[in-house]
């Protein structure tokens, strides 16, 4: 994963076709628009012969880099077989400046098409498809805990590599704290980015996340449920050390998560506390779903991916279970029992997942999804079934669409019948909610945000809540 990565990002700072100019390589300025910064790197890429420009000479620094592009860059960075020659995919004939790298690559598992017959050599590389061709390229696999950017968590596609890349010295991201995963990536960042990764000289300083912009963009949370007090962990686990309790009703601004840890600041550093101990204060009082029991289920899981994002790669089944995990804190903080049919990558049946329910005599089954279809279509649906408790899944299914229209103000789809196994085979107030398009880029960036997820599982919490009032 992390080679492919690397190969697409450097592939994208190449231009059209590139041919190494010994005399252009000499040159004090090698290209006509040399950006104000970069020369050094820049300079060096082009002497060893990894960048040369486009076919007019010039660098376009501000361009975004494309696919083939980025992977004949890496291609001449890690020497491999360029030779033109014909390739598994329809869309890259032998005769493109890329072929011989593309079928190297591709032969070598560094790279992998858009789909299993096309590459896509003129689409663009996003800063998260960048990461993860410098991680696999250069085989990046040191990862810190504190590396934090408020725009990437656990289901961001390319999470792993750009950790991978900021904690090798590559990347800091930006300023306001974020990593922008799904913009663009210019030729320029491209050439810095590739530069960074081959040449240990030219790497940055030790990555310092800012704690101050992070608080910014914080959620705000309570400790509830914790008799002798929360720990405070320095970094996301048990097998951490402890510096510090928190008393309950303390309040915790946390602004990432790593598995089932918040991480916020404390004493001036980054800290983490258990997910499990917090409350947030919309969650309508620690009685409101006393003796309730619900079965929030997190659709597909394991071999079983769902929908994918063509997008930015995020799989619905990653999806679906961070939505549930936040739900299930905000079931659990108003006094529900709530059982879960999945906490972790497992597939179970459809079946199972209903029998769960049913053997437990829970008041109602939830189960979360992401939609697929067109890529123009968007939305929020949510379906119930007439089979078991047929009036009151509609009316749950009502409520729980109501809520999620206006906290998500997504395009609404409407409560619709539907005859999905899980709500068909459960015998209590049942529903199936689609949050979202996996299959349309806007809607697919916004499931991969974290802050949207939260809002989806608050949305879905209230609407569960005013259906038991």
């Amino acid at each position: 994963m992390r080679k492919i990565m690397l190969m697409m990002l450097v592939v994208t700072m190449i231009a059209t076709s590139f041919t190494f100019n010994a005399e252009v390589a000499e040159a004090s300025s090698p290209f006509p628009d040399m950006p104000n910064s970069g020369h050094d790197t820049i300079n060096r890429l082009v002497k060893d012969g990894i960048l040369v420009g486009s076919p007019d000479g010039k660098l376009n620094p501000g361009q975004t880099v494309t696919r083939g592009e980025a992977i004949t860059m890496i291609g001449r960075a890690l020497k491999l077989d360029g030779t033109q020659r014909q390739t598994k995919f329809t869309d890259v004939s032998r005769s493109h400046y890329a072929s011989g790298y593309i079928a190297t690559g591709s032969e070598m598992g560094l790279i992998a098409g858009r789909t299993s017959t096309t590459f896509d050599p003129s689409g663009h590389v996003t800063r998260a498809e960048m990461a993860v061709f410098l991680q696999r390229a250069f085989n990046l696999t040191r990862t810190r805990t504190d590396v934090i950017y408020r725009d990437v968590n656990a289901n961001t596609f390319g999470s792993n590599a750009i950790n991978a890349i900021t904690t090798a010295g590559v990347s800091v991201g930006y300023p306001d704290g974020s990593f922008k995963p799904t913009n663009g990536t210019t030729r320029l960042e491209y050439i810095l980015f590739l530069g960074r990764a081959l040449y240990p000289e030219l790497k940055l300083p030790e990555y310092q996340p800012n704690p101050d912009v992070l608080e910014q963009f914080a959620t705000k949370a309570v400790v509830f449920n914790a008799p002798s007090g929360l720990n405070v962990r320095s970094g996301a686990g048990t097998q951490y050390p402890s510096i510090g309790r928190l008393a309950n009703g303390t309040e915790v601004n946390y602004y990432n998560v790593v598995g089932n840890w918040a991480a916020f600041t404390y004493n001036g550093e980054i800290a983490y506390v258990s997910l499990s101990y917090l409350r947030t204060p919309s969650t309508g009082g620690s009685g409101s779903l006393a003796g309730k029991t619900i079965v929030v289920d997190a659709g597909h899981g394991g071999h079983d991916p769902g929908a994918v994002a063509a997008s930015n790669g995020l799989r619905e089944k990653d999806f679906n279970l961070a939505v549930a995990l936040k739900l299930q804190r905000r079931l659990e903080a108003a006094g529900a029992r709530v059982i879960m049919t999945r906490t972790t990558d497992v597939f179970l049946t459809l079946t199972e997942r209903a029998n769960i329910a049913n053997r437990n005599n829970a008041d109602a089954f939830i189960s979360i999804h992401a939609n697929a279809g067109p890529s123009s279509a968007n939305g929020s649906e949510t379906f119930w079934n007439r089979n078991h408790a047929s009036a009151d899944s509609k009316r749950l299914a009502e409520s729980i669409q109501s809520e999620m229209i206006a906290k998500l103000n997504t395009r609404n789809r409407g409560v619709k019948e539907g005859n999905f196994t899980v709500i068909q085979t459960s015998r209590m107030a049942s529903v199936l909610v689609e949050v979202g398009f996996l299959s349309n880029a806007e809607e697919a960036r916004k499931l991969a945000s974290n802050s949207f997820q939260e809002d989806a599982a608050e949305a879905i919490f209230q609407g569960t809540v005013k259906y038991f009032r």
